[in-house]
């Protein structure tokens, strides 16, 4: 009985992180990524992506200094987006696997 609770639990489990973030606008999405445009500013890249994301390491907006935010997706939460701002300007955006998948 446990074993097959575990089974379910699992099973759950997997389909909530295949299944993509529908009821999260803090997603990037393919329609989101191709609204991007290098040289938006911080702000815009937010309002593009509908939320303000996660830092990757110290924020800063000093010439020559690159500051890197993250978003889960596109697809499942087993991917992410970065998007490298430099001056508060967004340089490109690079969709990788999370966790070394």
């Amino acid at each position: 009985m446990v074993g097959s609770r575990k089974l379910v639990m699992v099973g759950a489990l997997l389909m909530l992180a295949v299944v993509p973030g529908c009821a999260s606008t803090c997603t990037a999405t393919p329609e989101k990524l191709a609204a991007l445009k290098r040289g938006m500013s911080s702000a815009e890249a937010t309002s593009v992506m509908g939320c303000a994301g996660s830092p990757v390491g110290p924020r800063t907006d000093a010439p020559g200094e690159v500051s890197t935010i993250e978003w889960t997706g596109p697809g499942t939460v087993f991917t992410a987006t970065d998007l490298d701002f430099q001056g508060d300007q967004l340089l490109y955006y690079v969709t990788r696997a999370k966790g070394g998948l």
